[in-house]
């Protein structure tokens, strides 16, 4: 498949660079499973790929630490934990534009941290690379060939042996709730 690249890391992440200024779509391995990424202003070909409603919120990566605000929070990330938060009014009217909360990933993989960072402001929209409401975890890329036809480059792995990030509802001041169990669960 002439979109799968076995490049040597910083090859490997210019070539993303090029297809997200390109406005295209990679699919790529996290600290949980396969998902599939491109630039904040192109999330609706997010939307598409996964034949996904817009009442279904994508997610953001983002590289550090310091641009989430709790020091408490600095504990768990970098790491497979997806935090809601308040929406900021940095973001774009039309990401996510039927939700007033945002979930963000710091993950616990260098070349997804790596990827953020290369980009300054410009967050990646993310989610699992299956087709919406799938119910297999997208392990390596033979489980989710349906998409190939529609990304524009991959960045193989292997096999992953994760569940999906944990999710934590933080957007309450003073409360949290866990929204999703996931790969966390089994780290504590």
């Amino acid at each position: 498949m002439s979109r799968t690249i076995y490049l040597a890391f910083d090859s490997a992440i210019q070539r993303c660079l090029r297809v997200f200024e390109s406005g295209g779509v990679v699919a790529l391995p996290t600290d949980t499973l396969y998902g599939v990424v491109t630039t904040i202003p192109n999330s609706d070909k997010l939307y598409r790929l996964k034949r996904r409603s817009y009442f279904k919120p994508l997610g953001l990566f983002i590289a550090n630490t310091f641009e989430v605000q709790s020091n408490q929070l600095q504990k768990l990330l970098p790491g497979p934990v997806t935090l809601i938060f308040e929406r900021s009014a940095v973001l774009p009217r039309d990401f996510n534009p039927n939700h007033s909360t945002v979930g963000i990933r710091i993950p616990d993989h260098d070349f997804i941290r790596s990827l953020a960072l290369h980009l300054n402001d410009i967050p990646l929209a993310q989610t699992s690379a299956n087709i919406s409401n799938a119910q297999n975890n997208p392990l390596c890329i033979d489980d989710f060939t349906d998409l190939w036809p529609q990304l524009d480059l991959i960045r193989p792995d292997g096999t992953l042996n994760y569940e999906g990030s944990t999710v934590v509802n933080l957007s309450i001041p003073g409360t949290f709730s866990i929204v999703r169990d996931g790969w966390y669960v089994y780290l504590i």
